[in-house]
């Protein structure tokens, strides 16, 4: 496959574009956005308990049925519920998106682009290809960690899963931003490091996908790929 043939490149965000890790269960997580939330006076119950709730919570909404056959939730909707039943005054969704990235931020222990990104996305740019994000993620944890790589300004949209209600490898994720944006399928690829979300899925959708995991792995490919 020549990968310069398409008019339109969709990305996969995290292990295809940034790099990161996070854990969201350990202490040391809980701990740090615990401290957070008591400077804000936003009321919880102890470590333990508290995470028990959140991913009870969390779990519940992602079990209530919906159209879709891969559903997504929002959690900003967990979160307003659990702080409402701890006796909180009702959070402004402001409040809530603070709240939720502090949680994202107190959970990363590794964060950056993979080397190259930059340079292989303003190459796109240059060639006059259109550059598109489809990632299956939380608008409140991902939004200020692509405007922190400025991938906002090189993408010339990016669609999260939260917004949606579903998420890859659904068919109806895919349909989202080609109707968006009327893509032609013929000349348009995706590019992630997910076999089946990424590559099936836009396979499935009518799309074309480069496979960025095992020997072709993200961290190698823009390097070798360079424009």
């Amino acid at each position: 496959m020549e990968l310069l043939k398409f008019d339109n490149y969709i990305f996969d965000l995290y292990g295809t574009l940034i790099d990161i890790h996070t854990d969201e269960h350990c202490d040391e997580t809980w701990e740090k956005w615990i401290r957070f939330l008591d400077d804000k006076r936003i009321k919880h119950p102890d470590l333990t308990v508290f995470r028990n709730d959140f991913f009870k919570k969390d779990k519940e909404y992602r079990l209530r049925a919906t159209e879709y056959e891969y559903p997504e939730i929002d959690i900003l909707k967990v979160y307003d519920e659990l702080f409402t039943l701890y006796g909180n005054q009702k959070l402004t969704e402001a409040e809530l998106f603070e709240i939720s990235y502090r949680f994202r931020i107190s959970s990363r222990d590794h964060f950056e682009l993979f080397e190259g990104v930059s340079d292989f996305l303003k190459g796109l740019k240059r060639l006059g290809k259109k550059i598109y994000i489809l990632s299956n993620a939380q608008r409140s944890y991902t939004l200020y960690e692509i405007m922190h790589f400025e991938l906002n300004r090189l993408a010339d949209d990016f669609l999260l899963s939260s917004d949606f209600g579903c998420m890859k490898p659904d068919k109806a994720f895919y349909d989202a931003i080609v109707e968006k944006h009327s893509l032609d399928k013929k000349r348009t690829v995706m590019l992630g490091d997910s076999l089946e979300n990424d590559c099936h899925g836009a396979i499935d959708a009518g799309l074309n996908a480069i496979w960025l995991g095992e020997d072709n792995a993200a961290e190698k490919f823009y390097i070798q790929n360079r424009i």
